[in-house]
């Protein structure tokens, strides 16, 4: 029996939401689950050549900022680029958001080179109709 493909759409920038994110989607790689993730506003903007791993908080974490960056450094945490490679070393797909692209004025010669290509939301939701589809 073929498992069931997982499908993660990204919208925020935080950290926190981020890397609980890729968490997932590198557990279910790792259960040789195939994943797909889609990066739309905030969370797009974090695939730009130029963002590099500065550490955006929602006001939610931002009262945990002091022990988050200790224990980033303390316990050698990855970064978020970290994880995007990652994952893409065990096979996950990226996706970029086409509309969100436009609204933020996004090239797609700045997005890093994980991005696999582009595509509007429809077109993804079609591609994942057989996976399990989360929202982060």
């Amino acid at each position: 029996m073929q498992k069931k493909g997982l499908a993660l759409i990204l919208h925020s920038g935080s950290y926190d939401r981020l890397y609980q994110g890729m968490s997932v989607a590198l557990a279910a790689l790792a259960l040789g689950r195939v994943v797909k993730l889609f990066f739309t506003y905030w969370a797009l903007e974090t695939l730009r050549k130029d963002a590099g791993d500065s550490l955006i908080l929602d006001e939610e974490a931002r009262a945990h900022r002091k022990i988050l960056e200790k224990n980033l450094k303390e316990k050698h945490m990855q970064k978020i680029s970290q994880l995007y490679a990652q994952a893409k070393i065990m096979g996950a797909k990226f996706y970029a958001c086409t509309q969100s692209m436009g609204l933020l004025n996004i090239s797609r010669d700045e997005l890093v080179k994980e991005v696999d290509k582009s595509m509007g939301l429809t077109t993804f939701l079609t591609e994942a109709l057989e996976d399990q589809l989360l929202f982060i």
